[in-house]
């Protein structure tokens, strides 16, 4: 299935029509409905926008091999699927922001919430542990999601597992769930982030944390999928577990809607998708020097909207600026997205 699916990436006349003829581009009859708003900074439909130069990096050393992980491969019990649920998305449905806060970091429910009502949002994705940090955002999430439900906000608490424990990492999604959150994000990475990735250790992974959350959301933050990434990455096998993918959409020298284009059509046969935009300098990972445009990250919105994303999301609040998070409000996203 993988060997099929990095076949299709690249031969899949769809993907390359969007790519190579500015991905989003619609139909004049679909444009017809989806008409430039007077009050709109950006236009719609919204042009490609190139990114600036990129920075050359010299190559780094090789990295080392992870050490053993501290439950065997062996050890971790080979699940199934988890079959059909009834979950409800709504809580990916419209705009969001993420937050960055580790363990020690001041952070104020009230201040977050004042910034999301400012800005139109409806989710604030709040990071509240990790493999390495264990579970801490406990006092935050007392605080911030009675507050930000009394505004109609959604809480989606987010964490990093390595999976070197897979049941240790769960666990982490209960404390979470206990705290009222409305959806959980399981920030899954790549082996050169530290990660254990194997299908055996996410598929049980993610099983523990469905049974967890009940008839809550849970939705896989995942690398954004290229034709490689995907021969090796375990999409398929987070899919049965998850009711969302939230690929990292960083866009960094790729054209924005492009970049969000192919994450949607590719990952959308298995889960809905909730893409994340990029709100961050990438200069130190071999990107332009900066924050993204303004017109950047509209692309990205607008192209996720047109392509049949749910919902959509910018990382993060901690690094971004206010023309970013502008950009974000300003976009009609209820309703381009029905269209």
């Amino acid at each position: 299935m993988l060997a099929g699916l990095a076949v299709f990436l690249l031969s899949s006349p769809v993907v390359a029509s969007r790519v190579g003829l500015a991905a989003g581009t619609t139909t004049p009859a679909r444009n017809a409905l989806i008409r430039e708003s007077s009050t709109s900074p950006y236009p719609l439909p919204a042009p490609a926008v190139e990114p600036g130069a990129c920075i050359t990096l010299p190559p780094g050393p090789p990295g080392q091999p992870l050490p053993a992980p501290k439950v065997p491969e062996t050890s971790i019990p080979i699940v199934a699927s988890p079959g059909p649920r009834d979950v409800s998305l709504a809580v990916f449905k419209g705009k969001g922001i993420w937050v960055t806060l580790f363990p020690g970091q001041p952070a104020k429910a009230a201040g977050l919430v004042k910034t999301a009502r400012r800005a139109g949002l409806d989710a604030l994705y709040v990071r509240t542990g990790s493999s390495t940090d264990g579970f801490y955002g406990g006092r935050l999430l007392k605080k911030l999601v009675p507050l930000a439900h009394r505004y109609g906000i959604a809480v989606i608490a987010w964490d990093f597992p390595t999976l070197s424990d897979p049941a240790a990492d769960a666990a982490r999604a209960a404390d979470a769930f206990r705290y009222g959150v409305d959806a959980f994000s399981t920030d899954i990475e790549e082996e050169p982030e530290g990660t254990y990735l194997t299908s055996r250790r996410v598929a049980y992974y993610l099983s523990v944390v469905r049974k967890e959350a009940g008839s809550r959301p849970v939705v896989a933050t995942v690398p954004r999928p290229t034709s490689l990434r995907f021969a090796a990455y375990p999409y398929p096998a987070e899919a049965p577990f998850v009711d969302a993918f939230a690929p990292m959409v960083y866009w960094s020298c790729t054209e924005p809607g492009a970049a969000v284009a192919l994450a949607v059509e590719v990952l959308r046969p298995l889960r809905p998708v909730v893409p994340i935009g990029e709100d961050y300098d990438m200069a130190s990972e071999g990107g332009p020097v900066g924050l993204p445009s303004g017109a950047q990250v509209w692309r990205f919105v607008d192209v996720a909207a047109r392509d049949g994303a749910i919902g959509i999301s910018l990382y993060d609040l901690e690094s971004g600026g206010p023309v970013q998070l502008a950009a974000l409000t300003e976009y009609p996203w209820p309703a381009v997205a029905a269209k």
